[in-house]
């Protein structure tokens, strides 16, 4: 039923947003047909929208009685409590507002009425006819002139078929279909908002507990944007901005798969008791917060379906190589792991010298190099799958005459004007398909350090991080592994990876007359040749 709302809310309300372009007015008008218990809806344009729209739906209409109540300013049928808002309108501001932009004429039945009625408003005039009608309701705007395109209106309704997959969709403009969709579900929605080559690369994300549900498709690792302008969210049906929290929780459950600072691409759709967020009643009707235990049961929703895909990467895990004896390939002495510190740094010692390991540096150099040699021994490996690069007309003319430098890298085939596929790769580059396209752009250009800092850039990624405990024979591995690389001193980014502190520095910083013999103490015995070293000295 349709009533005018109390005054202690019209302030509050008026406050938020109001019809502004044609994309707003078709939303507006898209949102009382789903209120409405729409299942299909036909959206018309003319002229571009100007010289007429029309939104037509086979949802439960409005009674003749209620029909001019329905243009007046702040009458709705929908809010009840402003802290329990169930429906994507709430202000009763849309129909009025159109009204005062451009003639309104509304035909609507509900399916329990006979005969329909026809309303017609502009400005203050307002006129209603019983006439006959199919169930649901049918609105037209004639002589709007906001401003808008057909293109803003096909991206708004396949925005909304995301989160009403199962909504069957009619779009045309000057009589031509633009978009026909049957409501054949989540999938087939996302072709249409991401295109179908995408589209086959998101990954399904369903979870339910504790009186919420979540539902979507979200790209893994191979498709991802700098922006999250390709990822969408609704909450209880409402399409909404992303809340801080929320999006910095998917980019947490993202960290280890995506470069830093891109977003996936996809859509979730959530389902949260009223309690769990909050809608802002004074701005745009898109702004919400949710509570902190709607976060975790996202980023935990998140995990269980990269676990499920194997997406889930984990740390590296360094191989023991064989029992090392010096020389060792950089002139280092075997070293011998004592402890980490700060779950960062490997102490570790050699003759009479205290060594200090950065595990993070350790693993980049030990993963740059071994990247070196897998390209020198196995060469180009066949991509999964080709990656498209876009090309501007600087890097087309220097093509031809880099071939054979680009050869080295890549096995790529000319894709029409401006464009190459890249077919082959050296496979430690298969798991970083979003960088594939730059370092062919660097390749191209000819830089002559780009391999270098490509490989640098490659092997941060998968190293040891800071903070990540590792056992004895973790440690110790590492440890030999840096000792096989030709340059173990520093990172491929030019850090040190390791410190080293003399005994003969200890004792003077101690204020010691001598080494560990001083006091009583007695220095480890050397172990004999020949004879297996213990593992630990005897004495103090």
């Amino acid at each position: 039923m349709i009533r005018p709302l109390p005054e202690e809310l019209r302030g509050l309300l008026a406050r938020g947003e109001v019809v502004f372009s044609l994309k707003d007015a078709v939303r507006e008008l898209l949102e009382n047909a789903l209120d409405a218990g729409a299942k299909r809806v036909r959206v018309e344009l003319y002229g571009g929208g100007r010289e007429r729209i029309v939104v037509e739906d086979d949802g439960q209409g409005i009674p003749l009685a209620e029909l001019p109540l329905a243009v007046e300013p702040f009458a709705t049928s929908k809010l009840l409590d402003p802290g329990r808002i169930t429906t994507l309108g709430f202000r009763g501001q849309a129909l009025y507002a159109l009204r005062q932009a451009a003639l309104l004429r509304i035909r609507s039945r509900p399916r329990f009425q006979v005969g329909g009625g026809l309303l017609l408003a502009r400005g203050e005039r307002v006129e209603v006819r019983e006439v006959p009608a199919p169930p649901g309701t049918r609105v037209e705007v004639v002589g709007w002139e906001g401003e808008g395109s057909e293109r803003e209106v096909a991206e708004l309704l396949r925005r909304y078929l995301l989160h009403y997959p199962w909504l069957s969709l009619a779009f045309f403009a000057e009589g031509e279909a633009r978009l026909l969709f049957p409501g054949a579900g989540l999938k087939e929605a996302a072709r249409l908002a991401f295109g179908r080559v995408l589209t086959e690369r998101l990954l399904p994300v369903e979870r339910e507990g504790g009186g919420m549900r979540l539902q979507g498709l979200l790209s893994g690792p191979q498709a991802s944007r700098t922006r999250p302008d390709l990822l969408f969210l609704a909450i209880n049906g409402r399409p909404v901005a992303w809340p801080e929290g929320l999006l910095k929780t998917v980019r947490r459950a993202y960290r280890e798969l995506l470069p830093e600072g891109h977003f996936p691409v996809g859509v979730l759709n959530l389902t949260l008791p009223l309690e769990a967020f909050r809608l802002r009643l004074d701005a745009r009707k898109e702004e919400v917060a949710v509570l902190e235990g709607v976060e975790a049961f996202v980023e935990e929703g998140l995990r269980e379906a990269f676990q499920r895909h194997n997406l889930a990467r984990s740390l590296p895990e360094p191989r023991p190589l064989m029992p090392l004896s010096p020389p060792t390939p950089s002139g280092l002495p075997p070293l011998r792991y004592l402890g980490q510190f700060r779950g960062s740094y490997l102490l570790a010692e050699a003759g009479d010298t205290l060594y200090v390991v950065d595990q993070h540096a350790a693993n980049e150099r030990v993963l740059y190099e071994e990247f070196q040699r897998r390209l020198k021994e196995e060469g180009l490996k066949e991509l999964p799958y080709p990656v498209l690069v876009e090309l501007s007309p600087a890097e087309e003319v220097l093509l031809p005459e880099r071939q054979e430098a680009l050869a080295s890298l890549f096995a790529l085939e000319a894709f029409g004007p401006g464009r190459v596929r890249l077919l082959a790769a050296p496979s430690f580059l298969h798991p970083y398909p979003l960088l594939l396209p730059e370092i062919f752009r660097e390749a191209l250009r000819g830089e002559g350090k780009s391999l270098t800092e490509l490989l640098a850039r490659l092997a941060c990624l998968p190293a040891v991080k800071a903070g990540h405990p590792l056992s004895r024979a973790e440690g110790q591995a590492l440890l030999d592994a840096l000792l096989q690389c030709q340059t173990p001193w520093v990172c491929p980014h030019g850090r040190p990876t390791l410190l080293a502190l003399k005994e003969e520095d200890l004792i003077r910083r101690f204020g010691r007359r001598s080494g560990a013999r001083a006091g009583g103490e007695s220095r480890p015995r050397q172990p004999e040749e020949g004879l297996p070293e213990e593992p630990w000295p005897r004495g103090g």
